[in-house]
């Protein structure tokens, strides 16, 4: 009898321990699913803003001081692959000017002067929007992403990825960026510094579909340093284009 009763409590053991081995696997497998593939959320989120290969959209950008309204500028934007980006000035007041980026280069071309002269993405461009912002767009190139948490933003559940700088070439040296659980749809972005400083915020606040993409066609960045401006990015006119590479040669004397 105790023989007996001793090989079921064996066999009862025996059996709790494989439920429990089985539960640990299974829960890890469910810890490790349920964190999400940052770099990959990253690329697609690219796409709301890069929606073919070479492309080129109207970009005006309007400053806003104290909440009025005070100067406007408009840009012709035209992009090949992830490293080249043409941007000719379209205001009146801007005729002439000319920014060409190369990989991690970028160049103002203006009408006084006989040569490029070398900038940074992080350069003012005009009110909030430095040079980057309209010029390199291709953050799954630029930067390595973290997953960091869910996160509610109003309405919409979000993923909050950490990116942190890879290339010489990135406008910021850190962004906190997040992006809708569903399609990686881009919701709002904090800008910060090598000194860890919280220079910017963004909001990505409408988009439209183009030729068949679900595009950005507003987006506001917040002066985190003043508080008192902020500028609005509308994007007009995106589609595909078939650019020459002449577009992107840093030698070209007809820009003049």
């Amino acid at each position: 009898m105790s023989k007996s009763i001793s090989k079921v409590d064996l066999t009862l053991r025996s059996f709790l321990l494989l439920v429990t081995i089985a539960f640990i696997i299974a829960w890890a497998a469910i810890g490790h699913a349920a964190t999400p593939d940052a770099q990959a959320l990253l690329k697609r989120s690219d796409m709301y803003r890069n929606g073919w290969p070479a492309y080129s959209l109207n970009v005006k950008i309007t400053n806003y001081e104290s909440g009025k309204s005070d100067e406007e500028s408009l840009y012709l934007v035209s992009q090949k692959g992830t490293d080249k980006t043409y941007v000719e000035f379209m205001s009146p007041r801007d005729k002439g000017r000319h920014l060409l980026m190369l990989g991690d280069d970028m160049w103002i071309y203006l009408p006084d002067t006989s040569r490029p002269v070398r900038i940074t993405p992080l350069e003012r461009l005009s009110g909030d929007a430095s040079n980057g912002d309209i010029a390199r767009t291709n953050y799954a190139v630029d930067y390595s992403a973290a997953y960091v948490r869910d996160e509610k933003v109003g309405s919409e559940n979000c993923y909050v990825l950490d990116l942190t700088a890879r290339r010489k070439g990135a406008t910021y040296q850190r962004i906190l960026y997040w992006v809708r659980t569903e399609d990686a749809r881009p919701v709002r972005a904090e800008f910060y510094l090598t000194s860890g400083k919280h220079i910017k915020s963004a909001t990505f606040d409408e988009y439209a579909s183009s030729a068949g993409k679900m595009l950005l066609r507003r987006l506001t960045l917040y002066d985190e340093i003043r508080h008192n401006s902020h500028s609005v990015l509308n994007y007009s006119n995106p589609a595909p284009r078939d650019l020459p590479d002449k577009l992107f040669y840093q030698g070209r004397s007809d820009r003049f």
